[in-house]
């Protein structure tokens, strides 16, 4: 699904929004450390704590929840507002059902290359296996709908150095680079647009935006690997008392070590074939996902089209504006469908229908795969590693 696939994964999920989250997310796990003589992988999973919040502070979760919840609403009426809302209900009404089984075995297949994928960034740190990594991916993607600020993507990090013992920064890096390797899929969906229709002409900034994110992102991804990798590698040198002791500079040495490690797999061609062709799978399969619902309501849309589908969908959901990118996410398909003839009322009944079979295989799924890795609070709420899990 559009994750940012999202997270998903959803879907999921390769954009902006995202990587300030995941990269918040890392720095959050490291800005509680301190600078005594504990043994350097507990050190390393320390995390800052405010155990008494003020009660303005404490309620400001609530109120940013109840500020997205506002906006969403507020993002909808707008939509509905400009359309006839009987075309719309007749649309969605009218839908030929039969297509949906195929919307939602492509969500998951989605969802399973992903999967793969990541098992190749984590390939040159520890073996996991696709079934474990594709139960905490959509595990992240339910969680991501169900809470705010894609806590979802917070949720995958803790499982994963709780289960595996890798450090955040690592982890963390195997997520940024998801993302990067989106950026590749989806440049070369917005290519083939503007090379196939002229209605999709207004993406070329779009396009050029990616390619310098793209070339920069791979330029620094195999830049830091390589630091990793002919620096040293003893952790009491790296991450050891020396380094407590060493204020600001030692710190970014360790993350930036850390990061690197996380990022071996842009340094093996093999992997990066791989990583490639999982990426393109996984985001065809979204494709294939969006076509089924098309075909539901009826649309008569080039399938290629779908691929620029795919690009707008996960932009809106990466974007933390609204909750699970409601409101956000219809305004980018209606607005995208319009662009290329279709009717406004098909267009958001289009983007409505969509937007639901993407979130609802994940309201069953997700407990699955919660019940799979036999999950509890302790896997996620933890604030260091004991000393056989941290060396595990």
């Amino acid at each position: 699904m559009a994750r940012g696939t999202e997270d998903a994964a959803g879907a999921g999920e390769g954009e902006p929004g995202i990587l300030l989250r995941l990269l918040a997310c890392w720095a959050g796990f490291r800005l509680g450390r301190g600078h005594d003589t504990m043994p350097a992988m507990e050190y390393e999973s320390r995390i800052a704590v405010d155990a008494r919040p003020g009660l303005l502070r404490g309620a400001l979760p609530y109120w940013r929840q109840a500020a997205q919840l506002g906006l969403a609403g507020a993002l909808m009426a707008g939509l509905l507002w400009r359309v006839d809302l009987a075309a719309v209900r007749a649309e969605v009404e009218s839908a030929t059902l039969w297509w949906l089984p195929l919307a939602f075995v492509a969500n998951l297949a989605s969802d399973w290359f992903r999967a793969i994928r990541w098992q190749r960034f984590f390939a040159p740190l520890k073996r996991l296996s696709v079934r474990f990594l594709f139960a905490v991916a959509v595990l992240g993607v339910a969680v991501n709908l169900a809470l705010p600020m894609r806590a979802g993507e917070f949720v995958r990090v803790q499982v994963l150095r709780r289960r595996t013992g890798l450090k955040a920064g690592s982890i963390v890096a195997t997520l940024l680079s998801e993302k990067l390797m989106d950026v590749v899929a989806f440049s070369s969906f917005i290519v083939l647009g503007i090379v196939l229709y002229e209605e999709a002409h207004f993406l070329w900034p779009l396009a050029v935006a990616y390619g310098a994110v793209l070339t920069a992102g791979l330029f620094g991804a195999r830049w830091l690997a390589g630091r990793a990798q002919s620096g040293p590698h003893n952790e009491d040198t790296i991450g050891g008392p020396a380094k407590r002791a060493g204020g600001v500079a030692n710190w970014v040495r360790y993350e930036m070590h850390s990061l690197g490690e996380g990022l071996q797999a842009f340094r093996r061609p093999r992997a990066m074939f791989d990583v490639v062709w999982a990426s393109q799978a996984a985001w065809l399969c979204e494709a294939v996902m969006f076509y089924a619902c098309g075909r539901a309501l009826g649309l008569d849309l080039p399938p290629a089209v779908y691929l620029l589908v795919v690009v707008a969908a996960t932009i809106a959901v990466s974007v933390p504006l609204t909750q699970a990118g409601l409101g956000v996410f219809e305004l980018a398909i209606a607005g995208l469908l319009v662009a290329f003839g279709v009717d406004e009322a098909q267009a958001a009944a289009f983007a409505i229908f969509s937007h639901v079979m993407l979130a609802l295989p994940y309201f069953v799924t997700g407990p699955m795969a919660a019940v799979a890795l036999r999950l509890n609070l302790a896997d996620i709420f933890f604030l260091r590693l004991g000393k056989e899990e941290a060396s595990a």
